[in-house]
């Protein structure tokens, strides 16, 4: 394969997995920790959880919805647990019933699909009886397929498979099979822009309205029934992945990265969970340090009108308007890369809660980690919507990329200000990163910025 042609490939698999990530970031956070390789024996594409294998002539023509979606059905495979199966449920009878369960999974996730043109039919409910995917586990699924495609004339065979388990038992392959094209160490080009029209893009696939609205009018989604414990411990354990509604699907791939670290088989550390919790210290007064640019933002002061306690003397002034008060957004971020350990880290959620709390309401405020690359910042207004926030980081430090967030993808609501908790170990951007908004850096360490404010927090 030339280097042109693999180049190209990288780019198409780091879009799909940019966009992905952006439009369900739990789900698709595991593709930053896998493998992409090319390798010519194999149908379409398959994964062993490590590595995601597939026929680059058949990827490269492939659309972004396409490409999203069975990148999203690979996840969501190891998610449920089907390339841990038992060995006595090789074969394309159980793959099928296993597609059908993971195209349901991914339905309810808004991957409203019936056909894909150059992927086939999406398959989400059995065939006798009709019973949606998401409703049964894959064993139960594979009662109501009363085939197997393997027996079916070869040309309509791949009328059934949309990807191949081949490789679902490779498990120690960690890509040396074939060419690979993209790979954890591999970091997303800074030009990738997310456009948020994954979804909504106007395409020529038919999406089917599934019958999840009459389901639910009725009693909900049913809840996936345990087979009977007659079998085998590794079924049942491929069973209770599938079936358990303790852990969301996000969790189990958060494990899964989790375990693959633990073994070795990946170093990469993007979006790695980090311990984030108050320290119960004093705090900083706040009111004075944001005075400068915060406070300014959250009041109104008018001449229109005038300060009517003022009509009848000389004086014309301004009046404070409670009217037009309204609480401004500040972005947060925190940085949570290698160099800032979890005592920094809990000393940034205690400042942040303190924060919120002597406003009163008056600071709304966006909350979001960074390292090389900015982990999606949420809306918080009190103590208690931080204590819901899960920090993830563990890379270097790159202050460039949170303001590369801000003007790529903040550009039509952009934050009153932006607040940074660093330990400052990094190279600080042009004072033009930031463009017209108000910069307040807080240290952790002994350090200084070339632009902004700054000021140093104790530990």
């Amino acid at each position: 394969m030339t280097e042109q042609r693999i180049q190209k490939l990288k780019r198409k698999l780091q879009e799909a997995r940019y966009t992905l990530v952006h439009e369900q970031t739990e789900f698709a956070m595991p593709l930053y920790d896998m493998t992409f390789t090319a390798v010519r024996d194999i149908y379409r594409i398959s994964t062993n959880g490590t590595c995601i294998f597939f026929d680059p002539d058949w990827l490269q023509k492939l659309g972004k919805t396409e490409l999203c979606f069975i990148l999203a059905h690979q996840l969501m495979h190891i998610a449920l647990g089907h390339t841990d199966r038992p060995q006595y449920f090789k074969g394309d009878r159980f793959h099928l019933a296993a597609d059908i369960v993971a195209n349901a999974r991914l339905a309810l996730m808004g991957w409203r699909y019936s056909r894909l043109q150059n992927i086939g039919i999406i398959y989400s409910e059995t065939f006798y009886p009709k019973r949606f995917g998401a409703e049964l586990t894959s064993q139960e699924a594979m009662e109501f397929v009363p085939f197997d495609p393997a027996a079916v004339p070869p040309g309509q065979q791949k009328r059934y498979m949309i990807d191949s388990e081949s490789r679902w038992d490779d498990k120690a392959d960690r890509g040396e099979s074939g060419t690979v094209v993209l790979s954890p160490a591999d970091t997303d080009p800074e030009d990738l822009a997310y456009d948020g029209k994954l979804y909504g893009e106007i395409c020529s696939f038919q999406k089917e309205q599934f019958r999840l609205e009459a389901a639910a009018e009725k009693s909900g989604v049913k809840e996936p029934e345990k087979i009977a414990g007659n079998q085998q411990d590794s079924s049942s354990q491929e069973n209770n992945n599938e079936s358990s509604n303790s852990e969301s699907i996000s969790l189990r791939l958060q494990n899964m990265r989790k375990k693959r670290k633990t073994e070795g088989s990946c170093s990469h550390t993007y979006f790695t969970e980090r311990t984030w919790q108050s320290s119960g210290r004093k705090g900083t007064d706040w009111r004075q340090l944001l005075q400068s640019f915060v406070q300014e933002e959250l009041f109104d002061y008018s001449f229109t009108p005038p300060d009517k306690r003022f009509q009848d003397s000389g004086f014309f002034l301004p009046d404070f308007n409670k009217e037009s008060e309204k609480p401004k957004e500040v972005l947060f971020m925190v940085d949570t890369s290698g160099s800032v350990d979890d005592g920094m880290l809990s000393a940034a959620y205690s400042e942040l809660c303190r924060a919120l709390e002597l406003y009163g309401g008056g600071l709304r405020g966006l909350l979001g980690f960074f390292d090389t690359s900015v982990y999606r910042p949420v809306a918080v207004d009190s103590a208690e919507d931080i204590a819901g926030v899960v920090a993830r980081g563990g890379g270097g430090t790159d202050f460039q990329c949170v303001f590369d967030y801000v003007k790529n993808y903040m550009k039509a609501d952009p934050p009153a200000s932006i607040v940074i908790f660093t330990d400052g170990k990094a190279e600080f951007p042009d004072a033009s990163a930031a463009g017209n908004i108000p910069v307040l850096w807080l240290f952790t360490a002994e350090a200084s910025a070339p632009f902004g404010k700054y000021a140093r927090i104790r530990i």
